[in-house]
């Protein structure tokens, strides 16, 4: 049976369930239930970690005092594994994913309960910023590890609901450690003493993540075949020499994929975008729109009003995109995703106003949600479970390296009070291009698409 398909892979979500039926299918499934208890106690963590690192203005953007200090709060975080992503791929071909989460969040309750030792001794300085990134690093590797996990956890065709929900509720957990957290900071008062109280909290939330991987078997999440089924890394120059070769062979397979290729090159267009967006908004909140100069707590106030509007619109993508992706398949969806990108950036060009910014933000949220919501699937199918760990590196990697690269580059233009309609311009111009790339890239049909759901 040949289908059409989602950006050219095969993939395509018409005939499957969608909507309301989606999620309760997906959530029935005890798998996937158990790898979201995973993600849900590991997100919780990270959000209550980001609240203990607050007064740390270098993981602040909203609180740097310069545009390209914005720039460089945004990015820190993500350098790392910018750099060593696509070799940590590799690790997620060669060892069972379900050990890899396991380690990851052993690891990062050792390194939250380091960070918490050097907040409560008063001397954050280079000791810190080292465990901070090291932990952060990890964390891209475990997210990096549950996408290319989910296949294992959710039946094809309901990827497109698994990959709506799973994020969405993610950042809910995020979003509920980073208040709880900030509820501590703001009860017991801002001091390095309840910093490392949060820290420390973080760090059960991980605690408790790890416990939770053990309910998963040591092969159920993959790879179903590797190079090194035993999950065995000797420290050589042979093996150094065979992770060289493996992680230019997913960088092959990925290059052998179409669709795979389009979807990467989408999303690394919008979250280029999306670090253009996010200097842009942070300096209009402290310069164009702040209604005295200097007032970080106001501005405070409008970035988490964007923030708030963002997350419904990511909401409303998890709720949006299965349904339609029924009717329509992913394509689509994706490609109008893009297009409302494009007329949000178009309408900021004549000016900007604080409504006008919250409503932005809720657009956005939900076009680039829709949009990972479709590149995830598009991953997940168009790509052998083999290599699917490097290939998921590889999209955080591009995922990364594209915000950096946006944030970076807007400093080279934005003015310091963030008001740039040129910047809009070209915002909404290269949604447009994307979506019309994208558009062009044939669809192929591929006998390896995921059953209908009858």
């Amino acid at each position: 049976m040949r289908v059409r398909t989602v950006l050219g892979t095969g993939v395509h979500d018409r005939g499957g369930r969608g909507g309301s039926a989606g999620f309760r299918a997906v959530l029935a499934g005890a798998p996937y239930r158990r790898l979201l208890a995973v993600r849900l106690a590991s997100q919780a963590g990270d959000g209550a970690f980001q609240a203990g690192l607050a007064a740390l203005v270098l993981f602040s953007p909203e609180r740097a005092a310069t545009p390209l200090l914005v720039a460089v709060a945004t990015t820190t975080a993500v350098l790392p594994f910018t750099l060593v992503g696509p070799f940590a791929g590799v690790l997620l071909d060669r060892w069972p994913r379900q050990r890899a989460l396991l380690v990851c969040n052993a690891a990062r309750v050792a390194l939250g309960l380091a960070c918490a030792a050097v907040v409560a001794a008063g001397a954050p300085g280079g000791v810190l910023l080292v465990l901070v990134l090291t932990a952060l690093s990890v964390n891209r590797f475990l997210l990096a590890g549950l996408g290319a996990a989910l296949p294992h956890a959710a039946p094809a065709p309901l990827l497109v609901a698994a990959n709506a929900v799973t994020p969405t509720a993610g950042t809910g957990a995020f979003a509920a450690g980073a208040v709880a957290g900030a509820g501590a900071r703001t009860a017991l008062g801002a001091s390095p003493s309840t910093d490392a109280v949060v820290l420390v909290a973080a760090a059960l939330g991980w605690a408790l993540a790890a416990a939770l991987t053990l309910r998963i078997g040591r092969e159920d999440l993959g790879p179903d075949a590797g190079p090194d089924a035993s999950g065995s890394a000797a420290p050589s120059a042979a093996a150094a020499r065979d992770i060289a070769r493996e992680l230019a062979e997913g960088a092959a397979h990925v290059r052998s994929r179409p669709a795979v290729r389009t979807a990467l090159g989408v999303i690394g267009a919008h979250r280029v975008a999306f670090g253009v967006s996010t200097l842009l908004t942070v300096l209009l909140a402290r310069g164009h729109l702040a209604a005295s100069p200097g007032d970080v707590d106001a501005a405070l106030g409008l970035l988490a009003l964007v923030a708030a509007a963002a997350g419904a619109g990511a909401l409303a993508a998890a709720v949006l995109v299965p349904p339609l992706a029924r009717r329509t398949g992913v394509r689509p969806v994706v490609l109008a995703a893009l297009v409302l990108g494009a007329a949000t950036q178009a309408v900021l060009v004549p000016g900007v106003t604080r409504p006008g910014l919250v409503a932005a933000g809720a657009a956005l949220g939900l076009a680039g949600q829709a949009v990972k919501i479709g590149v995830d699937t598009v991953v997940q199918t168009g790509v052998e479970d083999a290599v699917r760990g490097r290939a998921f590196a590889l999209y955080d990697v591009v995922f990364n390296a594209a915000t950096v690269l946006g944030a970076l580059a807007a400093v080279l233009v934005v003015p310091a009070d963030g008001r740039s309609p040129a910047l809009h311009a070209v915002l909404a111009a290269g949604y447009a291009l994307t979506a019309v790339a994208a558009a062009l890239q044939p669809v192929e049909s591929d006998e390896r698409a995921p059953p209908r759901d009858r």
